[in-house]
């Protein structure tokens, strides 16, 4: 039977997702693999003893807010933010629709596994370079770069 590295997993499976998210065909399949890929990259991150994007919106959290949420708790609040755990589980009690800005939330979801993904190995390979150009130019990138050269040196990335 084959043997495959998690990191390849990850990486088809971002490949795709950032193909799908770019010809604008799925967004619904964006989240559910870029969600996959979190799921696995978070604790590769770790593993490799660096902070992985849950950690540092936790960390982020407790810096603005004076309380540090649990471990968990925080990662399970970013997973239903992305609509990641919506596209994933349908409890007894929910309604069959649901209400989600979909683009956008394949977006940030694409986001947090790329920033994990790229943490690990890199911004070099051609789809990683693809997403990252897509998202400077269509998410204000000129903005987000003068955010964070004006955030405190506590509170940005490790």
């Amino acid at each position: 039977m084959p043997r495959f590295h998690k990191r390849d997993v990850v990486r088809l499976q971002l490949q795709t997702a950032v193909e799908i998210f770019l010809k604008k065909i799925n967004y619904s399949a964006v989240i559910t693999l870029a969600g996959a890929c979190s799921g696995i990259l978070g604790p590769l991150v770790i593993r490799a003893g660096k902070e992985n994007f849950d950690e540092y919106a936790r960390r982020v959290y407790g810096e603005l807010y004076g309380q540090l949420p649990k471990r968990p708790t925080y990662s399970k609040h970013i997973t239903q933010i992305l609509g990641i755990i919506t596209h994933k589980h349908l409890a007894g009690d929910e309604s069959d629709f649901i209400e989600l800005d979909i683009e956008n939330l394949a977006c940030d979801a694409l986001i947090r596994a790329m920033a994990d993904y790229s943490k690990l190995y890199g911004s070099g390979e051609p789809f990683v370079t693809a997403f990252f150009q897509w998202v400077w130019a269509n998410v204000d990138g000129a903005k987000i770069m003068n955010d964070y050269l004006s955030t405190p040196y506590r509170i940005r990335p490790k």
